[in-house]
């Protein structure tokens, strides 16, 4: 009887640790996969320009998932409702030197989601720079800008 019930532990234990590792390796693919997008695309930080002696938030994506070179990226960019300035969005390819995407003016409570490039870029991975401008809301005058680091995923 010991035995018998001894080998039926025995059997539960081995079936019980392959099932989690089923479990486990099953996560990880999702993780993988699935949920790829967001972890390839990047978290988007929020970031500050000072403008005078006040602060501009806003935020952007700092990777940037394409499947092709014609498909539509999130660059998640947002000027917050509580800022007062405009702003627009310029990403400059370091490779070329080229502007390859432009949001126009930005105002304050809007964002700029799922866009395609205006200069297709070759599959790969690109470096860029994200340079964020802030505009007076009434001049439409600069009045300050960031440049940032951006990664554009293509393919």
């Amino acid at each position: 009887m010991k035995r018998k019930l001894y080998s039926n532990m025995r059997r539960m234990t081995t079936l019980f640790s392959v099932a989690i590792i089923c479990v486990t390796l099953s996560t990880l693919m999702l993780r993988l996969t699935v949920l790829g997008d967001l972890a390839v695309s990047g978290a988007a930080g929020p970031a500050v320009v000072r403008v005078n002696s006040e602060l501009f938030p806003y935020t952007i994506a700092r990777r940037v998932n394409f499947r092709t070179p014609y498909s539509r990226g999130d660059f998640r960019i947002e000027n917050p409702q509580s800022n007062e300035y405009y702003m627009s969005v310029d990403i400059i390819s370091i490779e070329t030197g080229k502007t390859v995407f432009y949001t126009g003016f930005i105002k304050p409570g809007e964002r700029r989601g799922q866009s395609t490039l205006h200069v297709q870029l070759p599959e790969g991975t690109h470096e860029a720079i994200a340079r964020v401008t802030a505009y007076h809301p009434v001049t439409f005058q600069p009045r300050g800008s960031e440049d940032r680091n951006v990664t554009l995923y293509i393919g």
